[in-house]
C-alpha cells in the first residue's frame, strides 16, 4: 500500500479513509503495513500476568423463555460480552488497537490517548491505559450515561463532553474535537476505532472464532450484531463467511443512517453504542444481508425482558439486537442455530433504561405498568418474640440447610468456565487469577501477590455461588417447589445472587435490606425481578425491625415462602469448598503461602479456609474485617457504623467457624476506599469496596515476605454497586476519605 497521510490526521468520514484496511489471507493490511492475524485459541493461562488476558472469551448462552414466547423453534444463543474484563465487547479493540500502534512505533511510552467514543470503546482504552501506564483522554457526547463517564474517570482517563446535536462532520462534534484536540496536543495519538483496522480484526481473530468453538466447530446459520463502528459485524462476518452458509443481519437504530438515507434523516434516539450518522469506514456494507431497524422502546422494553426473564444483565444495545434476532429467526427452523451479541452489561444505565423512573420519563413506561403492592410485614409482628428460637450464631434447623462436606474433588466440579452454557447460571464462578503488579512494586513489596477477580461473576460477585448452591440444596430436599417465594435478608449482593437464580428459575423473590446498601443494588434487584424491602441501618441483628427480623416476619406472613439465610445455610460455605476453593488451587497448582479473605457470613473464609487446610496443612489463613465489626474478636461485642458493604457484622453467623482463621486484620474504610481506587486505577481492575479491604490486608501480610512466597485475595464484587459510592469524588470528600492522587492530574 502507498504510505498515506498519518492515519490519525485522515477524519473518520473523508472519502481517504476507505482505502485504509485491505484484507488477505493472512491479515489485514494499512499504510503502516500487513497485520497478520493472531492464532487461536490464545494461550491458556491458569495466572492471568494482568486483566487486559481476562479480555474476550466470552460464553455462548442459550436462550430459552424469550425465545419461546415468540415461537421461535431454533436455538438461539447470546454472547455474552459483558463478562469481558471491562464489561463491553469492545474491550476487545481496546487492546488491539493499542498493540497495532505499539508495534508501528507510533504508540510509545509516556504518550496521550485521544479517542472520540460513544463510551465503551473509552472504558476499553482507559482500560488498558490503565495497565499499560498511557494518559488518555475520552470524549464524548452528552447524551452517554454517568456510570460511564464515572467507570472511565476511576481508570484515569480525562473527559471531554460534546453537545448531543453537533453534526458530526462539524468542529464541534465528539469527533471533531478530539482531532482538533490532537492537533493541539503534543505526543499525542487517535488510534481512530471509525478506521482503525485493529477493530474488524479483533472480531475476526478473536470473537468469531469463539463463536465457531462454542459451537463445536459449527458455522451458525444465522448472527445478528448491532452496528456502530462496525468492526463488530465486519470482522465477524469476514471471518463466518468464508467458512459458511451464515446469514448476517446488521441492527440499526430508528434514527440513525447507516443501513440508509441521507445525513438530514438522522434524528436522536436513546439507545447508546450502535447507530450513527455517517457510514464508519471499517464497516463493509456488502458482509451484510438483511437489516432490521429498532425503536428504542422496543430495544429498552427487551433489554428489561433479557434481564428479567433469562437471567442476563445486559445493557440496551443488546434488546435492540435481541429483537432484530426475534424477528428473523423466525425463519429458522428447528436444529439451526442463531447467535445474538449482547455487547455490553448493566453496570452502564443503571439511571438509564434499568430505572424505571427513566423509563417513565421517556414514556417508554407508565406508572400503570410497574403498580405493585408495597411488601412490609404487618405492625402487630413487630414484637421480640418473633424470632422464637431463631439464632444466627446457630446451625440452621432445616433439612434445606444441612449437608455433608464432600471428600476429595467433587464430581461435577470443571476447572474452567464452558464456551456453551444451558443458562447463565452455568457463567457462575469460574473466575480468573490476576497478579497485581504496580501496587504491591511501589511498597516495596517482593512476593508474589494474586488476586481472584469474583467481580467476572454472571452477577457480579462471589455471592452469586452461595446463592446457586443455597437453591440447588433446597431443590434437592423437595423444600423449594415451582411457585414459592424465596425471601432473604441480606446486604445486596446474596440478594443479586438469589434473584438471578430466582430469574432463571421461575421462583418469585423478596430481598430484605438495610438501608445503607447502595441504589445501584436495589435497580439490579428490581431489574431482576426480586421485590425489595428496606430497613433502618442501626437496628442490631435481633431487632424485629432490622432486616433480619423483618425477613422472619414475612417468611410467616407469606405463603408458600422459604428462608434459605445465608447465615445458618452449609450452602453458603459448602460452595466455596466445592467449587471456590478448587479453582484456586487448580489456579495456583496448589502453592499458596496465605490466603486473604474477608469476613461477612463467613461462609468464604470457612469454606475456603478448610479445604486449603485439607490440601496444604501449612497454608495460613487470614480473615479480613472492618472497623466497626466483631468478627475478629467476638468477646469486644461493641459495633460501630463503616461504609464499606457486605463484610462484618454485629454477631457471628453460624456459617463462620473461625477455628480456621489462623489471623485476622482489621480494616478501615478509609484505607479500603483508597486502596480500591488504586487497584482500579494502576491495575485496571474494576473491583468494589471490600475488594479493596481484603487487597490492603493482603499487602500489610505481604510486608517483609521474601519473593518466594505467595499471598491470595479475593475480589469479591465490582464498581457497579459503587457508581455513587467510593467511586464519586465528592461522595469520598464529603466522608472525609482521601483520594489518590497521580502526577498526570490537574
Amino acid at each position: 500500500m502507498v504510505p498515506g497521510p498519518e492515519q490519525d490526521e485522515v477524519m473518520p468520514y473523508d472519502p481517504k479513509a476507505k482505502n485504509e484496511c485491505i484484507w488477505h489471507e493472512d491479515g489485514i493490511e494499512d499504510h503502516f503495513g500487513l497485520h497478520k492475524f493472531a492464532s487461536y485459541p490464545p494461550p491458556q493461562k491458569k495466572i492471568l500476568d494482568n486483566i487486559l488476558e481476562a479480555v474476550g472469551g466470552t460464553p455462548l448462552v442459550k436462550l430459552h423463555k424469550i425465545p419461546e414466547s415468540f415461537g421461535i423453534e431454533c436455538d438461539v444463543y447470546g454472547k455474552a460480552e459483558f463478562l469481558s474484563a471491562g464489561g463491553s465487547i469492545k474491550d476487545r479493540i481496546g487492546v488491539r488497537m493499542v498493540e497495532l500502534a505499539e508495534k508501528s512505533g507510533r504508540l510509545k511510552p509516556g504518550m496521550t490517548i485521544i479517542e472520540p467514543t460513544s463510551g465503551n470503546t473509552g472504558i476499553g482504552l482507559a482500560l488498558v491505559s490503565a495497565v499499560k501506564g498511557y494518559k488518555c483522554i475520552i470524549v464524548l457526547p452528552e447524551r452517554m450515561s454517568h456510570e460511564k463517564i464515572a467507570t472511565m474517570k476511576a481508570l484515569g482517563a480525562k473527559i471531554i463532553r460534546t453537545k448531543d446535536d453537533a453534526p458530526y462532520d462539524s468542529e464541534e462534534s465528539h469527533i471533531g474535537k478530539a482531532f482538533q484536540l490532537h492537533k493541539e496536543m503534543p505526543n499525542s495519538i487517535i488510534l481512530d476505532q471509525y478506521v482503525n483496522c485493529g477493530n474488524p480484526l479483533t472480531h475476526y481473530e478473536s470473537t468469531a472464532n469463539e463463536i465457531i468453538d462454542s459451537l463445536g466447530g459449527e458455522v451458525p446459520d444465522m448472527v445478528v450484531i448491532g452496528v456502530g463502528t462496525g468492526g463488530t459485524i465486519s470482522g465477524i462476518s469476514k471471518n463466518l463467511k468464508s467458512k459458511g452458509d451464515v446469514k448476517i443481519i446488521g441492527v440499526d437504530p430508528v434514527g440513525s443512517i447507516i443501513s440508509g438515507g441521507d445525513a438530514k434523516d438522522a434524528h436522536h434516539f436513546d439507545v447508546e453504542g450502535i447507530g450513527y450518522d455517517f457510514v464508519p469506514t471499517v464497516l463493509d456494507l456488502n458482509l451484510v444481508d438483511e437489516w432490521e431497524k429498532i425503536d428504542d422502546i422496543d430495544t429498552f422494553t427487551m433489554a428489561r425482558r433479557l434481564i428479567k426473564e433469562e437471567g442476563l444483565l445486559v445493557g440496551g444495545s443488546s434488546g435492540s439486537n435481541m429483537v432484530g434476532a426475534m424477528r428473523q429467526a423466525k425463519k429458522l427452523t428447528k436444529g439451526q442455530k442463531c447467535v445474538v451479541i449482547l455487547p455490553d452489561g448493566v453496570r452502564n444505565y443503571l439511571t438509564k433504561f434499568v430505572s424505571d423512573e427513566w423509563m417513565i420519563k421517556k414514556g417508554f413506561l407508565t406508572t400503570n405498568d410497574l403498580k405493585e403492592e408495597k411488601l412490609e410485614p404487618s405492625i402487630e409482628s413487630c414484637r421480640k418474640d418473633i424470632f422464637g428460637t431463631y439464632d444466627p450464631e446457630k446451625e440452621g434447623e432445616d433439612e434445606y440447610q444441612r449437608g455433608e462436606y464432600p471428600i476429595g474433588i467433587p464430581e461435577s466440579f470443571h476447572p474452567t468456565r464452558s464456551m456453551i452454557m444451558d443458562t447463565i447460571l452455568e457463567a457462575i464462578g469460574h473466575t480468573p487469577m490476576v497478579r497485581l503488579n504496580k501496587i504491591p512494586k511501589s511498597l516495596g513489596i517482593e512476593c508474589e501477590v494474586l488476586v481472584k477477580c469474583e467481580y467476572l461473576s454472571a452477577g457480579g460477585s462471589i455471592k452469586d455461588r452461595i446463592a446457586l448452591r443455597m437453591v440447588q440444596l433446597a431443590e434437592e430436599k423437595g423444600a423449594l417447589k415451582p411457585g414459592m417465594t424465596v425471601i432473604e435478608p441480606t446486604s445486596g449482593n446474596t440478594g443479586i445472587g438469589l434473584a438471578l437464580v430466582c430469574a432463571v428459575r421461575g421462583y418469585k423473590c423478596v430481598i430484605v435490606m438495610p438501608q445503607k446498601m447502595s441504589k445501584e443494588k436495589e435497580v439490579t434487584l428490581k431489574a431482576l425481578g426480586a421485590q425489595i424491602v428496606r430497613t433502618p441501618s442501626h437496628h442490631g441483628h435481633d431487632d424485629p425491625e432490622s432486616h433480619m427480623g423483618v425477613a422472619i416476619r414475612l417468611l410467616k406472613e407469606i405463603p408458600n415462602s422459604i428462608m434459605l439465610d445465608q447465615y445458618r445455610n452449609i450452602g453458603n460455605p459448602l460452595a466455596h469448598y466445592e467449587n471456590t476453593a478448587e479453582e484456586i488451587l487448580y489456579q495456583t497448582d496448589g502453592k499458596i503461602d496465605y490466603m486473604v479473605i474477608g469476613a461477612g457470613t463467613g461462609g468464604t473464609v470457612t469454606g475456603i479456609g478448610m479445604k486449603l487446610k485439607e490440601r496444604i496443612p501449612n497454608v495460613k489463613i487470614v480473615g479480613v474485617d472492618p472497623d466497626g465489626s466483631i468478627l475478629a474478636d467476638p468477646t469486644n461485642r461493641k459495633v460501630h457504623g463503616y461504609e464499606v458493604e457486605g463484610t462484618g457484622y454485629d454477631f457471628i453467623p453460624a456459617a463462620l467457624k473461625r477455628d480456621y482463621v489462623d489471623q485476622w486484620v482489621k480494616t478501615f474504610d478509609a484505607d479500603s476506599f483508597y486502596t480500591a481506587r488504586r487497584v482500579i486505577r494502576e491495575e485496571g481492575i474494576l473491583c468494589g469496596g471490600s475488594s479493596g479491604a481484603n487487597v490492603w490486608a493482603a499487602l500489610q501480610v505481604a510486608k517483609g515476605l521474601d519473593k518466594s512466597k505467595r499471598v491470595i485475595t479475593v475480589l469479591p464484587d465490582s464498581i457497579r454497586n459503587y457508581m455513587t459510592k467510593f467511586l464519586d469524588d465528592d461522595w469520598m470528600n464529603l466522608k472525609g476519605f482521601p483520594i489518590p492522587q497521580y502526577d498526570d492530574e490537574e
